[in-house]
């Protein structure tokens, strides 16, 4: 009889042996990293892909809008995954539970599930993938709220060229107007969700702004740098790659006056008188606040030439040029232009309409601009305000 209790007792031992070890085996289960892709013409699909230790049981819910809540039993919630952020999904959180832990996605628009599936993988891992819809931007916290001690974000004005009734250059039934404002809608997203920056666009929408207006909206807005995005063409010969466009009296090059020129001819399609509009920027032009904006715009167009030759790889031949575009002629804002890319050239093309390599051109630009603020920040303190917003006439 005690022979018989003596291996009940082992025999129980070793089961609570096991069912301790499972449950320990499965409370260790890690999640390694997250890592989302924009996909579609405007990046309103993106999928989630969640790389996990082993396969797990999980659940999905949208407890609001720009969230997506996904309890994962078993998972270690105090292991921190790495993170590749995309241009919708912008932070996560991972808390633990008492069955595992929750991952929370923040997005910068609302998400809705399409699909989500796991897959155990050959080397025993597991992948959990989700398919979300990326619908309107959600409203996010303001950002740039000056708290004791600290400045307020700087604010970038992004202006998607052409619009309404200017589609700029065409080519293959591709707008250049429709390449700029799925750019934009993009940088936008990045600048935002790097919680550096405050962003306003020119326009968010398929509508026509004056070249006029568009400096004046920057103006109005107090804006601390001013970004023109573009696609560039040619009709002879071949060309390719990103360049980067500052304000100049003359032009670097003879294609450079003749893009300018023909960017400049955008308002006539809305019927604005120029020649007034000439006189007063010309005065301004002479202005020893235009000549210090035009240094600080110099510095960011060469910041955001090295960024993005590390970001997309190719970009032109003197890839910073400069010229007399108006939409740059703000006297008291840093102001670029970029031409990503020639609508011309196929691989271009491709390119400006792929999101993976918008994403990977917003964060070149990303990168450009706080290299560029840090070094304008020290060469501010160094060097005496001659003039600001406040201190100049509005040269309308």
């Amino acid at each position: 009889m005690m022979q018989l209790l003596f291996r009940f007792l082992r025999l129980l031992g070793v089961a609570a042996l096991l069912c301790a070890w499972g449950q320990g085996a499965m409370a260790d289960v890690a999640l390694r990293s997250i890592h989302s892709e924009t996909r579609g013409w405007l990046g309103r699909t993106t999928t989630v892909t969640i790389d996990l230790d082993d396969r797990v049981p999980f659940s999905i819910s949208t407890p609001e809008d720009g969230q997506i809540a996904i309890a994962l039993t078993g998972v270690d919630g105090s292991i921190r995954p790495s993170f590749q952020a995309g241009t919708v999904i912008s932070r996560f959180e991972l808390t633990d539970t008492v069955e595992g832990g929750t991952l929370t996605l923040r997005g910068l628009r609302e998400l809705e599930l399409q699909s989500a599936a796991i897959t155990q993988l050959p080397n025993g891992a597991a992948q959990l993938v989700l398919s979300l819809a990326a619908g309107a931007r959600v409203s996010q916290p303001a950002l740039n709220v000056v708290e004791e001690g600290h400045l307020a974000l700087p604010l970038v004005v992004l202006d998607p060229g052409h619009g309404g009734i200017d589609p700029g250059a065409v080519r293959e039934d591709i707008s250049e107007k429709d390449i700029a404002l799925a750019f934009g809608l993009e940088l936008r997203d990045a600048l935002i969700g790097s919680g550096r920056y405050d962003v306003q666009m020119t326009r968010s929408t398929d509508e026509f702004i004056t070249l006029r207006d568009r400096v004046r909206f920057a103006r109005d807005a107090d804006a601390a740098v001013f970004v023109s995005l573009h696609a560039n063409t040619v009709t002879r010969g071949n060309a390719s790659g990103t360049a980067i466009y500052t304000l100049s009296d003359g032009a670097s090059s003879a294609e450079a006056a003749a893009l300018a020129e023909l960017e400049n001819r955008a308002d006539t399609l809305g019927g604005v008188d120029l020649g007034v509009e000439d006189d007063d920027l010309a005065l301004l032009l002479t202005d020893m606040a235009q000549r210090e904006t035009n240094a600080r715009s110099t510095m960011l167009a060469r910041a955001t030439v090295e960024a993005m030759r590390h970001a997309v790889g190719v970009i032109r031949t003197n890839p910073h040029r400069s010229a007399g575009f108006r939409v740059l002629k703000a006297p008291d804002i840093p102001s670029m232009l970029i031409e990503l890319g020639f609508l011309s050239d196929a691989t271009d093309r491709i390119n400006m309409m792929s999101p993976r390599w918008r994403a990977h051109a917003a964060q070149g630009i990303l990168a450009a601009l706080d290299d560029w603020v840090e070094r304008d920040r020290v060469l501010s303190a160094r060097s005496p305000v001659v003039a600001g917003p406040t201190a100049i006439a509005a040269g309308e």
